[in-house]
């Protein structure tokens, strides 16, 4: 009976200390819970209208772009687009000091390069012009303006200087680099352009290529020519360059670098 009671006791003594510390605890895990996944976002997709504009020459330095009353003058344009889906941007101008002559095209395609043209107005004094390129698509318009120095000088017969050159480069190009299409018959529409230092320039458009032509104003052997060719709706800058080291002497023609702007 003794031994009955201890027994009895020891379970009593166990089943009270069991309920002082506590129901016995889980185990858990040694890993972290995870924390919910976040909500999907969506990120932003590309304006269907964002865009930049360039146009070309630069601003600077407007001393090199001099020009006379009655000059053409041309402003090429391009677009970059930062959407996803380009679509056409149309280009508009206005000008102070000069008329806007013709946009080519209207409606211009990233990718593609436009043309502005505007002709100086008639002044007593020499003055400075300006035209304002302007680009819309949808909510969206950029802006580009550009200034022209425009002098007392004329013409001075530099269409009559340029010809001899014109026509030896023609005729080169004819028969040395057949893949450009540039024949004797090509058809040609001639611009004046500034002189740089004594550096004379004009410049000739056909329906496919702008051609300018350079002619150094020295003696021989310093006399030397280049012609710089860019594809018009392309190429915002030259992409050809060639040249005669001595004119008067003859020297073969051969490639040179391409200028890194267009010459106005």
């Amino acid at each position: 009976m003794r031994a009955i009671r201890v027994a009895a006791l020891a379970s009593a003594v166990l089943i009270a200390a069991c309920t002082v510390g506590g129901p016995t605890p889980q185990p858990t895990s040694s890993l972290p819970t995870p924390s919910p996944a976040p909500s999907p976002t969506e990120s932003p997709a590309p304006s269907a209208t964002g865009f930049t504009i360039e146009v070309f020459p630069p601003e600077a330095p407007v001393e090199v772009r001099a020009a006379i009353p009655g000059q053409r003058i041309c402003f090429l344009v391009t677009i970059a687009d930062q959407g996803s889906a380009p679509s056409p941007v149309t280009i508009g101008a206005t000008a102070s000091g000069a008329t806007v002559e013709r946009i080519l095209p209207a409606g211009l395609q990233p990718g593609r390069v436009g043309e502005v043209w505007i002709v100086p107005d008639a002044t007593p004094i020499e003055t400075t012009a300006s035209v304002t390129i302007t680009a819309t698509r949808g909510a969206v318009t950029e802006t580009a303006t550009r200034s022209i120095l425009v002098t007392l000088r004329s013409d001075e017969g530099r269409a009559r200087e340029a010809q001899p050159y014109f026509e030896r480069w023609v005729a080169w190009l004819a028969a040395e680099h057949p893949e450009l299409g540039i024949t004797t018959e090509t058809t040609w529409e001639p611009v004046f352009v500034s002189t740089l230092l004594v550096v004379s320039h004009y410049a000739y458009y056909s329906d496919a290529w702008e051609m300018t032509v350079a002619w150094h104003v020295m003696i021989s052997p310093y006399d030397w020519t280049e012609i710089h060719l860019r594809q018009r709706g392309t190429e915002a800058r030259p992409s050809l360059a060639f040249r005669i080291d001595s004119f008067s002497g003859k020297t073969p023609p051969h490639a040179v670098e391409p200028p890194e702007v267009v010459v106005r």
